[in-house]
């Protein structure tokens, strides 16, 4: 009982200590010239340092162009995956990119190009960039994006410029709240694909 009682005393003592404090803060900020200033050039000083870290961050997640063309000319030459095998190689290219985006920005890019493999792959690819944007960092998604606009630029085909302009108005109409497809929609989407190569 007598422990119960110390603890509230000393509970009681540090809530008025707060509380005072709290006070002469207060005061000192509403009536101390020079203590405003120190708290202005503070906050400043706050800011300035939120502001450099922000364009370190960003200067360590930028990627070169030249880089996102390579990893997009290695993609080309990869060989073809066949139908049979698609749905797990999406599935596994997806876990990997969920993997390297969580261990920090230096693998931002093995994480938007494992990303990007699954994109090709998959036979509603704007339904896939909705849930790249809802579920995917916003660095990684970026870079994902720069390589799709990058593909479809390089690409002449009349197919591969519908797709794009697919991409680019699904962006307007995303519901952040559209999780993964389900088993049952995505086998039947698997169902429907044909080989790319038997199209003219």
């Amino acid at each position: 009982m007598a422990s119960k009682a110390t603890v509230l005393t000393a509970a009681a003592v540090v809530a008025t200590g707060v509380v005072a404090y709290a006070v002469y803060f207060d005061y000192k900020r509403r009536n101390d010239v020079d203590f405003r200033r120190k708290l202005r050039k503070e906050k400043k000083r706050v800011n300035k340092s939120v502001q450099q870290s922000k364009l370190a961050e960003e200067k360590s997640t930028a990627v070169d162009p030249e880089e996102l063309r390579q990893a997009l000319q290695a993609i080309k030459n990869e060989p073809m995956v066949s139908i049979e095998e698609r749905e797990q190689y999406f599935m596994s290219q997806i876990a990997l990119g969920e993997q390297m985006a969580a261990q920090g920005p230096t693998f931002y890019l093995p994480a938007a190009i494992a990303f990007f493999r699954a994109l090709r792959i998959y036979p509603a690819p704007a339904e896939l960039i909705g849930i790249y944007q809802s579920t995917v960092s916003p660095p990684v998604f970026k870079l994902v994006i720069e390589m799709t606009n990058m593909d479809v630029s390089s690409t002449s085909s009349p197919a591969a410029r519908s797709a794009q302009i697919a991409r680019d108005d699904s962006l307007d109409d995303i519901s952040p709240v559209r999780g993964p497809p389900s088993e049952a929609s995505s086998s039947q989407e698997w169902d429907k694909l044909t080989d790319p190569g038997s199209q003219p």
